[in-house]
C-alpha cells in the first residue's frame, strides 16, 4: 500500500475531487417540484385484465388439456407429423391494431391542440373588449353605492340630536340592504358577461373545429369497420383451411392408434386454444384502444412479460407466463377500466 500511495498519489487524489465533486453537486441539486400535467400515457396489469375475459377460463381449460395430452405423448413413438395450418399473420399481428389505433389516437391529440389554440387566440383577442364592458357595468353601481355610503357616514349629522338611535338603526338597515341589492345586482350581470364571453368563445372554437371533427370520427368509423370486416374474413379462412388439413391428417392416420388419437386431439385443442388466445388478445388491444381515445392517451403500456432467459432448458416442460410490474409515476392505471370492458363482452 504505501508503494501504491506513492506511485499513484495523484491518481488518487484526483479520484477522490470527483467523488467529493459528484456528491456536493447531488446534495445542493435543486428539487423541481410543481403541479404535473395530465399524463398522455397510460398502463394496465395484463394479468388481470387477460383473467377478466369471459373466455380465458375457456382458454386455461385448453392449456391444461394440452399439457396433459403433451405429456401423454411425448414418450411414445412419434405419429405422423400434423403441420397446423398457418393462419394469415394479419388479425393476429400487434402492429396492424397498433397503427391503426395510433392514427386514431394521433388525430384525436392534434384535434385538441387545435382547439386549445383557437381558443386561447380568441380570448386575448376578445380579452380587452370584455374587461372594458364588465368595468362599464361597475360603474353603473359605483356611484349608486357611493351615495349610499355617505348617506351611512353622515347619517347623525342629516337628522340632528332629536332622532333617537332606533330610527336611526333602523333607516341605516335599510340603506344597508340596497347597497348589498347593488352588490349582488352587479356581481350578477358580470357574471352572465362572463358567462356570454366563454360561450362566444367555445362557438367559435367550435364552428372553426366542427369540419374537422366530423373527418376524423368518419375516420375512425371507417377504420373501425375495416378492422372488423379484414379480421372476420381471415378467421372464417383460417377456420376453412384448418378443417380442410384436420380432415386430411385423419385420413392418413391409424383409426384405431391411442398414440394417434391423442396426438390428433392434442394438434386440435393447441390448434383452438392458439385461435381463442389470439382473440382475447385482439379483444384487449381493441378494447385499450377505445380507452385510449376516450382519456386521450397517446400511449398504453401493458405489463411485460419476463424473460426467460435466465430459467434452464427444458427444465419444465411448459413455463409459466410470469409479467413484471410497470413503475410509472405519471402515468394512469387503466387497469379497473380495462377489467370493466372485458368483463362486458359477451362470451
Amino acid at each position: 500500500m504505501p508503494e501504491l500511495w506513492k506511485t499513484r498519489r495523484r491518481e488518487i487524489l484526483a479520484g477522490g475531487a470527483c467523488l467529493l465533486l459528484l456528491l456536493a453537486v447531488f446534495l445542493f441539486m435543486p428539487r423541481h417540484e410543481g403541479t404535473e400535467e395530465p399524463s398522455d400515457i397510460g398502463t394496465m396489469r395484463i394479468e388481470e385484465v387477460l383473467a377478466a375475459h369471459p373466455s380465458y377460463g375457456q382458454l386455461q381449460e385448453l392449456r391444461a388439456e394440452e399439457r396433459s395430452l403433451t405429456l401423454l405423448v411425448r414418450d411414445m413413438p412419434a405419429p405422423p407429423e400434423i403441420k397446423p395450418p398457418e393462419a394469415e399473420a394479419a388479425p393476429f399481428d400487434d402492429s396492424v391494431w397498433q397503427k391503426n389505433a395510433q392514427t386514431v389516437i394521433s388525430t384525436r391529440v392534434e384535434l385538441e391542440r387545435e382547439r386549445k389554440r383557437l381558443a386561447e387566440v380568441y380570448r386575448k383577442q376578445t380579452e380587452a373588449d370584455y374587461e372594458a364592458r364588465k368595468k362599464a357595468i361597475d360603474d353603473e353601481y359605483l356611484n349608486a353605492i357611493l351615495n349610499i355610503n355617505l348617506k351611512i357616514d353622515n347619517q347623525r349629522a342629516m337628522h340632528g340630536p332629536r332622532v333617537s338611535e332606533e330610527e336611526l338603526a333602523a333607516e341605516r338597515a335599510v340603506w344597508e340592504r340596497d347597497r348589498e341589492e347593488l352588490k349582488r345586482e352587479r356581481g350578477a350581470r358580470q357574471m352572465a358577461l362572463y358567462r356570454e364571453w366563454q360561450a362566444q368563445i367555445r362557438a367559435r372554437v367550435a364552428a372553426r373545429i366542427e369540419p374537422q371533427q366530423a373527418a376524423w370520427t368518419r375516420r375512425a368509423q371507417e377504420t373501425i369497420d375495416a378492422q372488423k370486416a379484414e379480421a372476420e374474413r381471415l378467421q372464417k379462412e383460417a377456420q376453412s383451411r384448418n378443417a380442410d388439413e384436420m380432415e386430411r391428417a385423419l385420413k392418413e392416420r391409424e383409426e384405431n392408434s391411442a398414440a394417434a388419437k391423442r396426438a390428433l386431439r392434442l394438434a386440435a385443442v393447441r390448434n383452438e386454444a392458439d385461435a381463442l388466445e389470439a382473440q382475447i388478445w385482439r379483444d384487449v388491444r381493441s378494447r385499450a384502444a377505445k380507452l385510449a381515445i376516450m382519456h386521450h392517451f397517446s400511449l398504453v403500456l401493458a405489463s411485460p412479460e419476463e424473460s426467460a432467459g435466465a430459467s434452464l432448458p427444458a427444465a419444465e416442460l411448459f413455463a409459466v407466463r410470469r409479467f413484471a410490474p410497470l413503475i410509472a409515476n405519471t402515468a394512469t392505471d387503466v387497469t379497473a377500466e380495462m377489467v370493466h370492458e372485458m368483463q362486458s363482452i359477451k362470451g
